[in-house]
């Protein structure tokens, strides 16, 4: 016998955890179903697989979902039913968490039950847009066409997080070896040198003493800096967390040169090409906002929808509220005042999700491109300054024994 942690849904559709003995794994999913309870996630309760692991290490990405919604599409552009395309697509889906969650979507429509109301239960696996679009292709009779359009969404989406992580990941390793080039020169390398200038008695020039004092400061006070950084990053990361942190932190990160401006248009992109998918389902237009302006991953550009949902509730057209934002490029309303009036909604926030991310996708080459050099110089500027203030006094003290 073992103990299985479990996180399922129960009949009345929340979410509850707890643990159970049982022989193994299927016996342990039999006890639950006889319960009325819907198994969201199962664990052998041990040291090596803890919630940490369900949360993280098997977390469902936009990768898993694309091809999800692409392998659901096509076959039921082949003519099949949609519970047949499930129990085909189940036991090929790699990602565990995925799989349960499909199995419990192939159970659920096999008594009746609509995708849509299903995939409710898991709002950690499939996201609210994924939802919106499942109904409205349910409520349509279009529920190939949804699934097909979600594909392209998450494909796009993905890319798009590749393209900034890539240009963002060079930039970060480069600092980070940086500093700890310069911390091991200050504590381990310049110290050989403290001794003999001392010995010598020769005078210092300012930029070497400041260079020993640095590294007499560092050796004596490493774990006390140490301890310091790491309190700061937690207490950082804490306000971020926190939703006026969030906000904030966010509005932050659009002031900051380029990466601001790439941030922007990575959320204009997002924003657009959501809401154009949406609205070609078939999804009113307030829900699709609302589900939209979820999806930005900016707080700031999230906390300023609120009153974009209300003036469009109130009758209001969408151009008007978004350029009152003030955030957005003038293009962004121009556009969409364009498709509003045309009629051509759709098209054009298809053409703006486009333009922004050719935007993006420029300016991160841009970046890349223009960084390494920087780096470089900067690198070598740092390497240069130190090597001098060793330097200098030798040339000093050399001058001095010819004389």
């Amino acid at each position: 016998m073992a103990n299985y942690v479990y996180e399922a849904i129960d009949s009345k559709g929340k979410k509850i955890k707890g643990k159970v003995v049982a022989e193994d794994e299927q016996d342990a999913v039999r006890q639950l179903k006889d319960k009325n309870l819907y198994v969201v996630e199962i664990n052998q309760d041990n040291l090596l697989n803890k919630e940490i692991d369900v949360k993280f290490l098997n977390k469902v990405k936009a990768k898993d979902l694309a091809v999800f919604c692409k392998q659901v599409a096509t076959l039921l552009q082949s003519g099949l039913n949609i519970l047949t395309c499930l129990n085909v697509i189940k036991n090929q889906i790699p990602n565990k968490k995925l799989k349960k969650a499909v199995e419990t979507l192939t159970e659920d429509v096999e008594r009746g039950t609509a995708v849509s109301t299903s995939m409710k239960k898991f709002p950690n696996v499939f996201p609210e847009i994924l939802v919106n679009m499942v109904e409205a292709g349910e409520v349509g009779g279009s529920l190939d066409s949804s699934f097909d359009k979600m594909a392209i969404q998450f494909e796009k989406e993905m890319k798009l997080k590749q393209k900034i992580t890539n240009a963002l990941m060079y930039p970060a390793i480069v600092i980070l070896v940086a500093l700890a080039v310069l911390n091991l020169l200050l504590v381990f390398v310049v110290p050989t040198f403290v001794g003999m200038f001392n010995d010598l008695g020769v005078e210092l020039p300012a930029t070497t003493r400041f260079i020993l004092n640095t590294s007499t400061f560092m050796q004596n006070n490493w774990l006390i800096l140490l301890v310091l950084l790491v309190f700061i990053i937690i207490l950082l990361n804490y306000y971020i967390k926190t939703p006026s942190g969030d906000i904030a932190f966010s509005k932050l990160k659009l002031k900051m040169p380029i990466i601001g401006q790439i941030s922007l248009f990575s959320s204009i992109a997002r924003f657009t090409r959501t809401l154009s998918t949406l609205i070609g389902a078939g999804v009113p237009l307030v829900t699709a906002i609302e589900t939209t302006k979820k999806l930005l991953n900016n707080a700031y550009i999230e906390s300023k929808f609120e009153g974009v949902v209300e003036q469009v509730r109130g009758g209001e057209g969408l151009s008007r509220p978004i350029g009152a934002l003030e955030i957005f490029p003038e293009l962004v309303p121009v556009m969409i005042k364009t498709g509003e009036e045309s009629g051509t909604l759709e098209e054009m926030l298809s053409k703006l999700a486009d333009l922004y991310e050719n935007e993006v996708e420029n300016m991160v080459t841009r970046l890349t491109a223009v960084f390494e050099p920087i780096m470089i110089v900067f690198l070598a500027l740092i390497v240069g300054f130190m090597l001098a203030s060793i330097i200098l006094p030798m040339f000093k003290l050399y001058g001095n024994m010819n004389l």
